[in-house]
């Protein structure tokens, strides 16, 4: 994270890469309240993982985006919709293996 921006670059395809620059994370409180219910995953795990960590993205199709990193101790799987410089996140979930093996082979 440099000056609030997160530097996005598209890197689990083998497509052309782009850079994307995030500004705000927001997740609505009965998405982050679903999240937890049904995922177990907490707000600032999510938060943690997309500031902190250098996760791999990939485009999910139309203005959806998965983001696939460490978070304390687990990994995790985020998908989120990105508007201007907004990432809203719409889900989130521990990584499965496939994820995790994917992720790996990325670093």
């Amino acid at each position: 994270m440099e000056n609030g921006k997160i530097y996005i670059e598209d890197n689990l395809t083998n497509s052309v890469r782009y850079k994307m620059i995030i500004k705000a994370i927001k997740i609505e409180p009965k998405i982050a309240i679903k999240i937890f219910d049904k995922h177990n995953v907490l707000s600032g795990e999510i938060f943690d993982m997309l500031k902190d960590d250098k996760p791999k993205f990939k485009k999910a199709g139309g203005d959806q985006y998965i983001a696939i990193g460490y978070s304390k101790n687990r990994y995790l799987t985020v998908f989120f919709r990105y508007y201007g410089n907004e990432a809203e996140i719409t889900t989130a979930y521990p990584s499965d293996r496939g994820q995790i093996k994917s992720y790996k082979k990325m670093k």
